[in-house]
């Protein structure tokens, strides 16, 4: 291959690198932006008005796709897939987004982030459930390691504490962390039939309607935002619920999902990091412990045996090719 037939192809490998970097960034920042505007905003209405810029950034990206082969999969849509569309909006939007804003209301954006980044596994294990993925002594491994490390962060001093408003927001995560796995039961009907793209509008836009019981009891609360939080409001919309999904797709696509799912390992630490320095936020040395075993078994789920040798075959072939440094 000449080297001037392999410029596009390295291009691509480093864009992606700054793409996948740049979503961990958006979506680690994201906790401490939501922490932020809870100071002035009630958490229904952030997470309402997050959609609501999320889906007119996406617009334009949703009008090309159906210009493009979206349209023959909007034609085959049926009312049964409509109702069940709605239904991932519901658990993956409206009620996560409840349970977790309401959880950073009253824990730290750390925590948030730390107990966020085990759905995973908890979420590989409910497919083993539902979906006959075969169960293995690593995913039981990682799912126990993982469990305990949560059980680490969610812990004020390193046991429970019903009484404590940390772990009364950390359970509220929690909530939001089992809202996801319902939605990716519901969600894998629809992988198959639909992009990820028109899945993810669509779902947005059933949430708006879905969000009204929710909103209504806050709408007492509403006022105009400062400059700081509107700012951040919007780093909500369109960097992390728009860009960062356009972003983390197109990584996706050109490193695997190997590599980009270890990547994502990093969202925690940068919650963590951005947490102390921008809201002073403290992390005991048993939550980092458990954010630890989190990340460990993430880590052995999204990059098993099988992973290391894939990997292995397409770093090669990418030296071959001249695309890794």
């Amino acid at each position: 291959m000449t080297p001037s037939s392999t410029r596009p192809a390295r291009a691509q490998y480093y864009l992606s690198l700054v793409f996948i970097i740049a979503a961990v960034l958006f979506w680690g920042f994201s906790f401490i932006s939501t922490k932020i505007i809870l100071a002035e905003a009630p958490p229904a209405s952030i997470a309402f008005f997050r959609q609501i810029i999320s889906i007119t950034t996406l617009l334009a990206w949703v009008i090309a796709s159906i210009a493009h082969g979206g349209k023959a999969q909007l034609v085959r849509a049926t009312w049964r897939d409509a109702g069940l569309v709605a239904a991932s909006g519901l658990f993956g939007i409206v009620l996560y987004f409840v349970f977790e804003n309401n959880g950073i209301r009253y824990t730290t954006a750390s925590n948030a982030s730390m107990i966020v980044s085990a759905v995973p596994i908890f979420t590989l294990f409910t497919e083993a459930l539902f979906f006959k993925l075969r169960i293995t002594g690593r995913l039981v491994g990682c799912l126990i390691l993982s469990m305990v490390g949560v059980y680490f962060v969610v812990a004020s001093g390193g046991r429970l504490d019903f009484s404590s408003a940390n772990t009364h927001g950390n359970l509220l995560v929690m909530g939001a962390m089992v809202c996801w796995v319902g939605y990716t039961i519901i969600n894998k009907k629809l992988t198959d039939k639909y992009s990820s793209l028109l899945l993810t509008f669509f779902q947005a836009v059933f949430s708006m309607f879905l969000f009204i019981p929710f909103i209504l009891p806050e709408l007492g609360q509403w006022r105009m935002l400062s400059t700081g939080p509107l700012l951040h409001l919007l780093y909500l919309g369109v960097c992390c619920s728009a860009l960062g999904y356009i972003f983390y797709v197109y990584a996706v696509k050109r490193l695997g999902a190997t590599i980009s799912s270890a990547f994502l390992n990093l969202v925690p630490v940068v919650t963590v990091v951005c947490g102390y320095f921008v809201l002073g936020e403290r992390v005991t040395r048993v939550q980092l412990a458990g954010m630890l075993l989190i990340m460990v078994s993430l880590y052995v789920v999204s990059v098993p045996g099988a992973g290391r040798r894939w990997i292995g075959r397409r770093q090669g072939k990418a030296r071959a090719e001249g695309i890794t440094p």
